[in-house]
Order: C-alpha cells, then sequence, then structure tokens
C-alpha cells in the first residue's frame, strides 16, 4: 500500500512544523542555478549547540536541506545531489540527520533474479540520487536515476548540486524480507527518471521514447532490480525491488503532489528550530545533573535531600533521572522519534557530555519506535510483539513508569551488545558512524545513528560477507553516565 504523506504532525509544545502544501514548485520569476553548483553550508550554520563541524570547525554542508530542488510548473529541470555516481563499485547513502553520503555496501557480478534478462549486472549503468527537501510516499528522500554526466559526478560528488532535466519516473516495489512473491505486501514508491542535460549524447533527450534510443531500457530494469542484491529466505534468494512501466512526465507530476511532500525553507526552520528546543528541554530537564541527583556524602546532606525531593514531589514534579525520563517519554516520545529522523542533536566538538547523552537516548527512542524495547522488570532489551488485535504488546509511555535509574543505567551498558545481536540476526541493523574512514568510504564526518540494510548477492565471490563481520555498530571508547548513585543512605539502609 502507498503511504501518503501529505504534512508531518506538528510538534504540539514548540509550535513545530507545519506542512502546509504537497507543492515543490518555486515561483517562475526565480532565477534557476547552473548546472553545477557547490553546495552552501547554511543547515548547521545557525546553532552550534546542535551542529555538526568539519575538521576545521566549520558548519558542514547537509546535501538535502542546504540544497533547493527549484522546479517551476513550466520547467522540467530540477537541482539533485548524487549519492552514487555511474560505474562505481560501491554504494552509498545519504544519512538524512546529518546531511552525508557514506558507504552502504559494495556491488558484484550476479544474473538476473528474475531471468528477464540474460547479462551480468555488476555496477550502476546510471548515476543514483535525490532531489533535495522533497520526500517520496514512504517519507524518504526523493530517489532519481540520471543519465549522463558520469565523469563530472563521479569527481565532484560531495558538497556539489546539479541540475538535470525530469523524463518521467517509474514505480519501484520493494519486498520488505524473506519471500514475497504472489503476495500483496509489496511496499511501493516513485523514483524519478532524469538525463543531464549538459552531456552531449543525453542533450536532447526528453522523454522515455528518446531515453530508449540511446539506453537498452530492459537492461536499466535489470539493474534496478538487481543492483543492492536481493531477499534471503534459508539458502534461497528471492527477489527485493521489482520495476513497473514507464510513467510520463506529468502523470509522474500529478502522482507526486497527491503522494509526497516538500520542505520549503520556511518549513524546514521550523522543524530545526523546535527540534532543538525539543532536544535542550531533555537535556535540561533530564540529562544534566541536579541537586536532588548527587551522592549524599554526610546526615546533613541526607537530610537536605530529603527535604528537597519532599519538595519536588509535593509539587508534582519527577524525582530523579528515571523519573524525569519517564515523564519526558510519557509526553514527547512521538515528537522526539520524528525529530531524530530529520534533525541532527548536539555537538561533539562542542559539547561531548551533552552530544553522547542524546545520542544514547536517541537510539534507545529510535530503538522502540522501530520494534524493540527494554524490559525494565526482566532487565533485558527485547522484541516488541503484537497481541491478537495487532498492538504492540509494549509501550513505551506506559512501560517505562516501574524503571529506576539502575534499570537505564543496564538498558544502555547492554545496547552495544543487543545491537550486535540485531546486526547478525536480522535484515536490517543500525550502526555509529563517525568518520566514514574505509577505503572505499566517503571520509566525511558524520557522528551519527545510520539504519543500514544487510544485503544478499549471489556472485561467485561476495565482498559484503567479510565487510560486514568487520562493521563495528556501537562508537568505541563510548560509555553511558551512571545514573544509579551509592550515598550515605545506601549505608544507613534509609529508603527515600
Amino acid at each position: 500500500m502507498l503511504l501518503r504523506l501529505c504534512q508531518l504532525k506538528s510538534l504540539s509544545l514548540l509550535t513545530l512544523l507545519v506542512v502546509s502544501s504537497c507543492s515543490f514548485f518555486r515561483s517562475n520569476n526565480e532565477q534557476a542555478k547552473e548546472l553545477l553548483s557547490a553546495m552552501k553550508n547554511e543547515w548547521f550554520g545557525n546553532n552550534p549547540q546542535h551542529a555538526l563541524y568539519d575538521q576545521q570547525g566549520k558548519p558542514q554542508a547537509h546535501h538535502f536541506f542546504d540544497v533547493n530542488p527549484e522546479l517551476s510548473k513550466n520547467d522540467v529541470n530540477v537541482n539533485a545531489v548524487v549519492i552514487v555516481p555511474e560505474g562505481s563499485d560501491h554504494s552509498y547513502q545519504l544519512d538524512l540527520v546529518s546531511g552525508q553520503r557514506f558507504y552502504s555496501h559494495s556491488y558484484c557480478p550476479q544474473s538476473d533474479i528474475w531471468g528477464h534478462y540474460s547479462g551480468s549486472i555488476n555496477k550502476p549503468i546510471f548515476s543514483i540520487g535525490v532531489i533535495p527537501r522533497l520526500l517520496d510516499q514512504l517519507g524518504e528522500p526523493q530517489k532519481v536515476i540520471i543519465f549522463g554526466g558520469a565523469k563530472s559526478f563521479s569527481k565532484r560528488v560531495d558538497f556539489h548540486e546539479y541540475r538535470i532535466r525530469l523524463i518521467g519516473a517509474v514505480i519501484e516495489q520493494s519486498c520488505p524480507q524473506g519471500n514475497c512473491l504472489g503476495k500483496n505486501n509489496w511496499i511501493s514508491r516513485m523514483v524519478f527518471v532524469a538525463v543531464d542535460p549538459n552531456d552531449p549524447k543525453f542533450e536532447k533527450i526528453t522523454n522515455i521514447a528518446g531515453l530508449q534510443t540511446k539506453v537498452e531500457w530492459s537492461q536499466t530494469k535489470a539493474v534496478m532490480e538487481n543492483l543492492d542484491g536481493r531477499n534471503e529466505g534459508g539458502n534461497i534468494s528471492y527477489p527485493a525491488i521489482r520495476i513497473g512501466q514507464f510513467i510520463k512526465l506529468d502523470e509522474a507530476m500529478e502522482y507526486y503532489k497527491k503522494r509526497s511532500i516538500y520542505l520549503s525553507e520556511k518549513e524546514t526552520q521550523k522543524i530545526k528550530q523546535g527540534c532543538h528546543a525539543l532536544y535542550e528541554k531533555l537535556w535540561d530537564e533530564v540529562g544534566v545533573e541536579r541537586p536532588e541527583d548527587k551522592a549524599a556524602k554526610t546526615v546533613e546532606e541526607l537530610n537536605a535531600k530529603v527535604k528537597l525531593r519532599a519538595e519536588l514531589t509535593k509539587k508534582l514534579k519527577p524525582v530523579g533521572f528515571a523519573a524525569r525520563f519517564e515523564a519526558f517519554s510519557k509526553k514527547y516520545y512521538s515528537e522526539f522519534t520524528t525529530c531524530q529522523k530529520f534533525v541532527y542533536s548536539g555537538n561533539i566538538n562542542l559539547n561531548p557530555e551533552k552530544f553522547w547523552f542524546l545520542s544514547y537516548a536517541g537510539m534507545f527512542f529510535r530503538l522502540h519506535k522501530d520494534g524493540y524495547y527494554y524490559d525494565c522488570k526482566g532487565q533485558s532489551w527485547r522484541k516488541n510483539t503484537l497481541d491478537n488485535v495487532g498492538k504492540p504488546i509494549y509501550d513505551i509511555k506506559t512501560g517505562l513508569m516501574n524503571c529506576r535509574d539502575a534499570d537505564f543505567d543496564r538498558a544502555m551498558e547492554f545496547l552495544p551488545n543487543f545491537l550486535i545481536g540485531i546486526k547478525n540476526t536480522e535484515n536490517i541493523y543500525y550502526k555509529f558512524v563517525d568518520y566514514d574512514t574505509r577505503t572505499f568510504g566517503t571520509h566525511q564526518k558524520l557522528y551519527s545513528w545510520v539504519k543500514v540494510k544487510s544485503r544478499k548477492y549471489d556472485c561467485y565471490s561476495d565482498p559484503n560477507l567479510e565487510i560486514k563481520k568487520e562493521v563495528k555498530v556501537f562508537p568505541e571508547d563510548v560509555s553511558w553516565k551512571i545514573r544509579k548513585i551509592t550515598d550515605i543512605a545506601d549505608e544507613l539502609k534509609i529508603i527515600y
């Protein structure tokens, strides 16, 4: 079923984003950009408390929010960002939070899983990009495949935007896991097809008929369906992607306007400001150590602490870290997880303690959003399941009520091993990327949690098997600040 995303919900406490329109057209009198432009770096430039800085201490450019698509009703050209250049040996993804490209997996030769194309499928025969500030039917950056411009794209793939010409689109359907053949659980989204108008081979191409005179569409379709591997069920491979018929550009535009959204400059600023305020609220009201959190070393300090806690209780305020975390989760969990998808939290260069607290808390909430939970009573991370009416058995807004400081300490302490377990058993897992420093990485700084898919390749030698074994999912030399304190009350066996 296609997901219809016409607006994002506002965050009630912060007069956050309301996306008022699904239109992404600019006014006709706006100047179109050059075919190649360096990105500005404004997204991370306004609030240093929540920003990604490069190695020179300057705000990093954001590949999604620092580019305006600039598409008008009378124009078929749009600004795009290239994620994987044509002919690349490796695949890359765009981390929407940090706005940076990062290495995903490597390609290798394989046959068509559908059996429709007889040739070998290896590297992309087109470039893969996204149209900035546009979200597709699944709420992901709008994908576009681009023919032509390979030499230029490969030389200036990072921090550059390109003016491309849209000529149509296709519907891409993906199977979440296992075997979807004969089932209706395929997930659909529209993928635009474009050309580089500055490439002599494609400069006159304006539609699919013209494109088919320059490329073999059956090969293009097979590459799209096989390039990123396939699903695995036992020892059997199943199709992960299938591509539908070509859609004319005018029909694609109508389809897009009804089912997708464009985030304008004004709207993205509202999102960012509201999420920054929410992050500050979590840090100030939950993360920062308060007087009632500190260990009492003397009887006098203990009496003062007991008095302070009693006053807070009388004012109906949460007392202690666990109570504050639970109160925040109950009120802002949904808003926080929305922010975590779009907006960077903290700044490792400015305040490491704050950054790592928000990072731990962000992954805690993200796991709960994606179908896992921490069982304080059982002292373990678990996979959430559905009851007999289709609702999750665990609800974070009520599930944290009886959790103590020590429970949160254990949850964060167990987090690394749990993430390793997800990586070894699930088809989608998480990893923290500081610098994408592999030989074939982008070498860009992210300091961000990213979600990646385990790919299965039916190649003679699949390089991804060894690469995945070496992947570290948790940041090194990082630990959770213990919240359970031991003071004189424990020695005197006083409960307060």
